[in-house]
């Protein structure tokens, strides 16, 4: 609502440097399509949104311009796991930065004290309903297989996915699998690559728009890291996270990150509240998930410490839980009204009018 599309990147998403190296001339040729149209359109305000390969480059081009229009970025790229440096270019280039997280804020303040920061909190908590732990009628375990959305994280993630299931069933014929859809094109892409698995006494179902309420009804999951980590451990799941990468970018991310977890959860938690197995490729031994599924999955601090340190760092997200933005007050602003409050402050501030831009998907709100 209220936008021009001009073309949706997410269907171009990659993961992992070399897949970016391969599409490169594509993101090139998108590049300079979105930079002529914010000329031509002269907004006094332009509004990224996370993809910071992408967009930390067109802020900076934006930047070069004669007069440049204030640069808000919203979801800030992780530049507190890596490549650090980049906080003082976006202190210079940028108006404004709407963080998700808050201890985000305190970063910024720490390596780039003269970038307005704002901490917004994340969009999931403004999702969040709570509800009571659901159990199948006949007791049985089910477990939520969830692969990414992305199409490229789909067709790495779900093969090892599906052959767990198929092991996990050898030993434990009672299991049930249910897995996610973000949209149709998304529901096709699993169940095709369902069909070449033919998997006898597996139990799964595929299931649409329903992931916060589905989650609920599980015993545990195994998740490709993402955001979907998040969601399980709003809903107090369980869960063993994955990642499949390339060898390269595997040994790349090694030297290059520097944080103790790679997890979100476990960063917000500040233990090694879930287990988690970033390689290439991915293996996933049926011993490592019968030992989670007895051990809830919490890792060596215990279930009840990491699931309490993750609610606490979740908390301060405004992911308490009830209301809007898990505030406890459905009257409170939520985590878009916070971030439009924001971006308002920073139009008002360059008194220039009120056109406004957005960067990627969209070219005007």
């Amino acid at each position: 609502a209220g936008q021009d599309q001009s073309f949706d990147l997410a269907r171009h998403a990659v993961v992992g440097l070399t897949d970016v190296l391969k599409n490169l001339p594509k993101f090139l040729m998108f590049f300079r399509q979105v930079k002529a149209e914010i000329a031509k359109l002269k907004p006094d305000v332009v509004i990224l949104v996370d993809y910071p390969g992408f967009n930390l480059r067109l802020a900076k081009a934006l930047h070069r311009e004669n007069p440049p229009p204030a640069i808000v970025y919203y979801v800030s790229p992780q530049v507190w796991a890596w490549k650090a440096g980049r906080a003082k270019t976006m202190e210079r280039i940028l108006e404004r930065l709407l963080v998700i997280f808050p201890f985000e804020v305190e970063w910024f303040a720490r390596n780039a004290p003269n970038l307005k920061t704002n901490w917004v909190g994340h969009p999931l908590a403004d999702r969040w309903i709570e509800q009571g732990k659901a159990k199948a009628p006949d007791g049985s375990p089910c477990i939520a297989l969830l692969p990414g959305s992305r199409p490229k994280e789909i067709a790495r993630h779900w093969p090892v996915l599906l052959e767990t299931a198929a092991r996990i069933v050898q030993e434990q014929r009672n299991v049930r699998f249910v897995s996610l859809a973000t949209g149709p094109e998304m529901r096709q892409q699993l169940e095709e690559e369902w069909a070449k698995h033919p998997m006898s006494g597996v139990s799964l179902d595929i299931v649409s728009g329903q992931s916060l309420t589905l989650l609920n009804r599980c015993t545990m999951a195994i998740v490709a890291s993402g955001t979907a980590t998040l969601e399980c451990a709003m809903a107090g799941l369980p869960m063993l996270v994955i990642y499949k990468t390339s060898w390269f970018t595997y040994l790349l991310g090694r030297l290059v990150v520097k944080l103790p977890y790679l997890s979100m959860v476990n960063v917000l938690a500040g233990c090694a509240g879930v287990f988690a197995r970033f390689r290439h490729p991915a293996t996933i031994d049926h011993g490592r998930v019968a030992d989670f599924e007895e051990s809830a999955g919490h890792g060596t601090d215990g279930p009840k410490d990491s699931r309490r340190r993750f609610q606490v760092g979740w908390a301060r997200c405004g992911g308490a839980g009830g209301g809007s933005g898990g505030r406890g007050d459905p009257a409170a602003p939520g985590v878009s009204d916070r971030g439009a409050g924001a971006r308002q402050r920073s139009r008002g501030g360059r008194g220039r009018g009120n056109r406004a831009g957005e960067g990627l998907n969209g070219r005007r709100g």
